[in-house]
């Protein structure tokens, strides 16, 4: 990848490099390091070939600047020299973060694995139980060890808990600091990452929201995949209450292997709510559920019924009145860039699910993007990353779906849009073969000219080309939807 990239970047980059402390660190020893071999190279020459201070000083410098081509194998170098202290320093973060949690005897735990929906399920928790507890939940993208621990240490306080009692009321400007429940996303990369995080904070109610691909070329297989995120469930407190997505076969198949004889499990479904009808112009669910009456769900995503449920289901469990969820139902919103509606002048719908990056979310967002019978419908993508060797299916796959849906599709160059282009071809080509009204010529070739407002495919080089091209590409009343978002670092 280094060299299909480049060693410098090209173009502007899409977001501004953050130097952290350990980042600092390591670029420093890096540069450390490199100045002392080219010292010691520079002193060798001085004993054995030159005597010269001046032409000393000149190979030292040139030294200097030739070994940070290779300034890529003296960063591995620093990482290793400087994983002790790394170590050290994170053991001691997540010691102390430990101590903490045992210290709160009365806080609730909810613990969220998968891989796909933990964000949304945990912002859809926190909305319903917000309306009687006081809810603490780990901000976006801190859903690592060391990042958890550290949003323990700064964030609980021992003397104000109370054990599930209602939220006391504040007065404005005080700053609320009594915690009953704490909603963990906890993220999956590698074997034993979701097993970490419990062994900080172990769960009272556990969650699995689904298992796919994702990451599937860091887990490289299922298997791998599927049993970390179920070590969310085999590492719960006795007596846990664990909470399934029942509309994912992959869950379905194999918790059992996973469940301990005294735990609860419920599975949450998308039928267990009476739903009518999507409203296209509220934006909205209108809904009906068992004991509660209806009343609309301020969401895009079908599957997010399917998260009001497990909300639900949790919500009685630690007992809340079916008031008391109704209240925090209504106080749901689209969470930001998971199927975001932004309603943009010239009466243009623009769904940011920039954020979304898994093939069931793809599936739920042309289905989303379908709904809009009546308006031209526009997807763009750079397609899904570490989907491993089934990349080529996933994209294809995604492409036989939007072909069916979508009025334009734009599509950025990369190492996988091309497979989302042959599986829009091939879903013609099928539906021509029994359908004489589709011809294959309705897709038109890849074409940079932006210009074919019809056009089946249209390509850029990069999302930022695509997005100054828009304005050239939209119509009044037209739904765009941006789905994912890759960083500089693929290819």
């Amino acid at each position: 990848m280094l060299f299909k990239k480049g060693f410098w970047p090209k173009g502007e980059q899409r977001k501004d490099l953050v130097w952290t402390m350990k980042a600092l660190l390591i670029f420093g020893l890096a540069e450390v390091l490199i100045l002392g071999l080219s010292s010691v190279f520079a002193y060798w020459i001085f004993l054995n070939v030159l005597e010269n201070t001046v032409a000393i000083v000149v190979m030292l410098i040139a030294a200097f600047f030739i070994l940070q081509i290779l300034g890529f194998l003296f960063l591995s170098i620093s990482v290793i020299l400087l994983s002790p202290v790394d170590w050290l320093v994170k053991s001691v973060i997540i010691g102390r973060a430990k101590s903490k949690i045992k210290s709160l005897d009365k806080l609730k735990i909810i613990g969220v694995a998968g891989s796909y929906g933990k964000t949304t399920m945990k912002e859809i928790l926190k909305a319903v139980l917000s309306a009687q507890y006081t809810v603490h939940s780990t901000p976006e993208s801190v859903n690592t060890p060391v990042g958890i621990a550290r949003w323990i240490l700064k964030n609980f306080n021992t003397s104000s808990l109370s054990n599930l009692t209602p939220r006391p009321l504040s007065s404005p400007g005080e700053e609320e600091s009594n915690i009953d429940v704490a909603i963990i996303e906890m993220g999956e990369h590698y074997r034993g990452d979701v097993e970490e995080i419990c062994n900080i904070a172990k769960p009272d109610i556990a969650v699995v929201t689904g298992i796919d691909e994702a990451h599937l070329e860091r887990m490289k297989s299922l298997e791998n995949i599927t049993d970390t995120v179920f070590e969310v469930v085999s590492k719960t407190k006795p007596g846990a209450m664990v909470v399934l997505n029942g509309d994912d076969k992959n869950v379905v198949d194999h918790f059992k292997e996973y469940i301990w004889p005294d735990m609860r499990v419920a599975q949450y479904l998308v039928s267990s709510i009476k739903y009518k009808e999507f409203d296209t112009e509220k934006l909205c669910w209108k809904v009906e559920i068992d004991d509660l009456g209806k009343f609309d769900i301020n969401l895009l995503g079908e599957y997010g019924l399917g998260d009001v449920d497990a909300a639900i289901k949790i919500a009685k469990s630690l007992g809340m009145s079916n008031e008391e969820i109704k209240k925090g139902i209504a106080n749901i919103k689209p969470v930001q860039h998971r199927l975001q509606p932004i309603r943009s002048a010239g009466n243009i719908l623009v769904i940011d699910d920039s954020y979304n990056g898994n093939s069931e979310g793809v599936k739920e967002a042309v289905k989303v993007l379908s709904r809009f019978a009546n308006r031209r419908k526009i997807f763009i993508t750079p397609g899904l990353v570490e989907t491993g060797r089934a990349t080529v299916d996933v994209h294809k796959e995604i492409g036989r779906q939007l072909a069916t849906v979508a009025d334009v599709v734009i599509l950025i160059r990369n190492s996988v849009t091309g497979y989302i282009e042959e599986g829009m071809n091939q879903s013609v080509i099928a539906r021509s073969a029994s359908d004489e009204a589709i011809s294959k010529q309705e897709i038109a070739a890849p074409s940079d000219a932006f210009g074919l407002a019809m056009t089946k495919i249209i390509w850029f080089d990069t999302a930022q080309e695509a997005h100054a091209s828009l304005p050239k590409i939209l119509q009044p009343g037209d739904v765009i939807l941006f789905q994912n978002d890759w960083g500089d670092q693929y290819i």
